[in-house]
């Protein structure tokens, strides 16, 4: 089977590490989209300002400065068929609806998505993103589980 464009997005987890791992290596031919969303809480406006590493800077800035410097670790420690390339951003917005919301956008193929392997009440009582994403998704979707 080949894909011509594959959405994985990431939460910077080793079952996200896994599954970009298994994306990249699925079609060599197929343009991989690796997102992570990163969300400002509705408590904190963008008049908030910190000073934190000597400059005034919002509050949402540093959050987002915080999501580009982890998405560069991330992707340091993801093992990549050789000559493959793919792209990465962020996207601000409830994790859900945005991963939705870019995998409408025309072109993709496939979502792949780490499971977190929970089990039982914590299950039943929290969802995940990825039960949500199997359920909503316009697009197929992959998961990968976690090695046993």
């Amino acid at each position: 089977m080949s894909f011509r464009s594959i959405l994985v997005p990431v939460d910077y987890s080793e079952p996200s590490r896994r599954a970009l791992e298994l994306a990249l290596s699925l079609d060599p031919e197929a343009q991989v989209s690796v997102v992570h969303v990163w969300d400002r809480p509705s408590y904190v406006g963008e008049q908030i300002v910190t000073h934190a590493d000597g400059s005034r800077r919002s509050l949402s800035e540093l959050i987002r400065d915080n999501a580009e410097r982890e998405m560069t670790e991330f992707l340091a420690q993801v093992k990549a068929p050789p000559g493959k390339t793919y792209e990465h951003r962020l996207i601000s917005g409830e994790p859900v609806t945005a991963i939705l919301a870019e995998a409408s956008h025309p072109g993709y193929d496939l979502l792949v998505v780490g499971t977190n392997g929970r089990s039982g009440m914590t299950k039943l009582l929290l969802g995940s993103v990825t039960e949500k994403l199997i359920r909503l998704s316009p697009i197929p979707v992959l998961t990968v589980p976690p090695p046993r």
